[in-house]
């Protein structure tokens, strides 16, 4: 059928085919890269994505490699040993002989690898953890930094569309004679830092996105929502003083500097214990004189005793090592401690502003802006006091959503510095 059609008919088809299939092309791609996330869902991703959380991985299949030195054998390579004497100036004094050795390793070092062993595993798990931990927290500051720009990014839009009303109102007033010039000029400042705000807001949530983007490593093009976030909530039955003591017990830093302390202190007697060098058995046969030779075999053992060289140099930076990540467990103990109580009070204090914003000033303000309304219509006040409840109005409603950022982030603060926001929910 389509051999029937005519050349310049077939071109168009082909033309019109091309472009259908672009254009699906096209909204196959913009599909593909539209994301839709939650809190959880970005957490989620995060996770998965996170290049720190894979390096963490890769150091902890290192650590369980360390366990190989418990399981070493105890005998070692054998020994072998010729010797061949000429005899000068008789025959009969020249010898020959043969040794054939094992040594065998009886210093308990291998128990006291294993046993270090365990305490590197434990710190490089307890470090993934940590690494998990903040990458949660990170990944859910990305989220509310969209959440909110984007809710910044709305009142300034409603801010500059009221403004942009408000001046065409003033305007068409000055030309009744009705405002005065003054009216109109502040009016148009009002609509220029309205429309700057806009500006400014829209430039916040492009920073926004690029770094949810590049946390969950997605594509500069990927088209990221988020759903709006309500105001948080203090985690039920946690109280300030069982946060800190939460986080003592919970962060995995403290753990993480534990372990590599008990590592230190194990590596002490895996250290004494190399300083024992192997015991070597062996079998030896010797042969002197050529013409009328003298035959003897037996065996012999060989030991070096660690009198003088016990790995002094090595257990003296071990020690010192050793108190080391003691003391930088104690820093980290007290760092967490201050972590959650900061982040506790600083969460109370938001929620506080919050609900006096919500509950008092927001509603007070809008109640404000539309009497002035009335009363303007009513010739009762000047377009100066419109002007103000107007500024006044749209400055707490950015105040009620920089506000609700704060809030959010001390949440995850707190959630951070416990360990685990999920556990308190």
């Amino acid at each position: 059928m389509i051999a029937n059609l005519s050349a310049g008919t077939r071109r168009e088809l082909a033309v019109w085919l091309l472009c259908v299939s672009s254009l699906t092309l096209l909204l196959s791609t913009a599909r593909a890269q539209h994301a839709d996330f939650t809190l959880e869902s970005v957490e989620r991703v995060a996770l998965e994505r996170s290049p720190r959380l894979q390096r963490a991985r890769a150091s902890l299949k290192v650590a369980h490699a360390h366990r190989a030195h418990g399981r070493m054998p105890r005998a070692g390579n054998p020994l072998l040993n010729l010797r061949a004497m000429v005899g000068r100036p008789d025959d009969p004094a020249a010898t020959y002989s043969v040794m054939l050795g094992v040594p065998l390793d009886l210093s308990g070092k291998r128990p006291a690898w294993r046993r270090e062993a365990s305490f590197v595993v434990a710190q490089a798990e307890a470090e993934l953890a940590t690494v998990a931990n903040e990458v949660r927290a990170l990944a859910r500051e990305a989220y509310v930094e969209v959440a909110l720009a984007e809710a910044a990014r709305k009142v300034a839009q409603e801010s500059a569309a009221t403004a942009e009303e408000l001046v065409t109102r003033v305007q068409a007033r000055l030309a009744q004679s009705a405002a005065t010039a003054l009216d109109v000029g502040l009016a148009e400042t009002q609509l220029s830092e309205a429309r700057a705000d806009v500006a400014r807001a829209e430039r916040a949530l492009v920073d926004a996105h690029g770094s949810l983007r590049q946390l969950l490593d997605l594509p500069p093009s990927a088209i990221v929502a988020v759903d709006a976030l309500a105001a948080p909530e203090l985690p039920r039955e946690l109280s300030l003083d069982e946060a800190v003591a939460r986080a003592v017990r919970e962060r995995q830093e403290v753990r993480a500097f534990a372990s590599e302390r008990d590592r230190h202190r194990a590596a002490d007697r895996r250290l004494r214990a190399e300083a024992t060098a192997p015991v070597t058995f062996g079998l030896e046969a010797e042969r002197q004189g050529n013409r009328y030779p003298n035959s003897s075999v037996g065996a012999n053992l060989g030991l070096e005793l660690p009198v003088v060289l016990r790995n002094q140099a090595e257990r003296a930076v071990n020690a010192e090592q050793g108190r080391a990540a003691e003391l930088e467990r104690e820093l980290a103990e007290h760092r967490v401690a201050i972590e959650a109580a900061t982040s506790y009070r600083s969460l109370e204090a938001a929620l506080h502003e919050l609900g006096e914003l919500e509950t008092r000033a927001l509603p007070a303000a809008e109640r404000t802006l539309v009497m002035v309304h009335t009363m303007l219509d009513a010739g009762a006040v000047d377009y100066f006091r419109l002007l103000a409840a107007r500024a006044s109005a749209f400055a707490l409603r950015s105040r009620r959503v920089e506000t609700l950022r704060q809030a959010w982030l001390s949440r995850i603060a707190l959630e951070r510095a416990i360990a685990g926001w999920k556990e308190t929910r």
